[in-house]
């Protein structure tokens, strides 16, 4: 088992990659915590990963909330070895309609909350932990309507390349990298997988013909969280059909 006795905080884990990523690191052999906002979602999942998995409500785009969470989750297993910022949005109103109070209601989210939950979970790493941040294709390929879900997913990119060459960090031997998924059948991607038409549209523009399964993002998180990519930090994996690259 490449994670036996690994102890692994995922925010956003109660659906889509993040649920995934989950049931794979357990089939791994790891303890798994699940941050998520919603308590009912949060509650399924639990019920779908079985004995092993520890659930705990928080709000990551309030720091204060986010800081207990992981905390807590301290408190009860052990120091963490792997840390999955996972969480995030990505519906945004059209740009020229956004509101000051969007913006920040969105940022806090995926820009803020990404940020503060690597921030609060940096004294609990154990040495030798890996830190895993979910990007986007959409920050490195320009599309048109969603502006800030890019920008936010190109934060967070550049956040973790920049944070791998902490020197406490890599005093720590704490490993940085960032998963970049591209088009995915998740939760967040509903409303383009169910219509037809929208979901075929997308399929055409990625070069493998087809829309990304959440369990191919979960592998590329099970690498980036085992020994096996020991010799990486402040890299970016891109698992998106080859969308990144037409």
């Amino acid at each position: 088992m490449r994670l036996n006795g690994k102890l692994a905080v995922i925010t956003g884990g109660s659906s889509g990659i993040g649920f995934e990523t989950a049931r794979l690191f357990m089939d791994e052999g790891a303890r798994v915590v699940l941050i998520a906002r919603n308590r009912a979602r949060l509650n399924s999942a639990l019920e779908g990963l079985g004995e092993g998995a520890i659930g705990v409500t928080a709000d990551i785009s309030r720091p204060d909330a986010l800081k207990l969470a992981i905390a807590n989750a301290q408190k009860q297993l052990g120091g963490i070895d792997i840390l999955f910022a996972n969480a995030g949005v990505s519906e945004t109103p059209p740009i020229a309609e956004t509101s000051e109070q969007a913006f920040d209601d969105f940022m806090n989210i995926n820009v803020k909350g990404t940020i503060f939950t690597v921030i609060h979970a940096l004294p609990f790493l154990c040495e030798g932990a890996s830190i895993i941040l979910t990007g986007s294709v959409a920050a490195r390929k320009g599309r048109p309507g969603d502006p800030l879900y890019a920008a936010s997913k190109g934060a967070i990119r550049s956040f973790g390349r920049t944070l791998a060459m902490d020197g406490d960090v890599l005093a720590r031997r704490i490993r940085v990298n960032v998963l970049t998924p591209g088009a995915t059948v998740t939760p967040l991607t509903q409303e383009a997988t169910g219509n037809p038409e929208v979901h075929a549209y997308i399929a055409e523009m990625v070069p493998m013909g087809r829309w990304g399964d959440a369990r191919e993002i979960a592998q590329a998180a099970l690498f980036l969280a085992s020994n096996a990519s020991s010799y990486m930090t402040g890299s970016e994996i891109t698992v998106d059909g080859g969308l990144a690259h037409v």
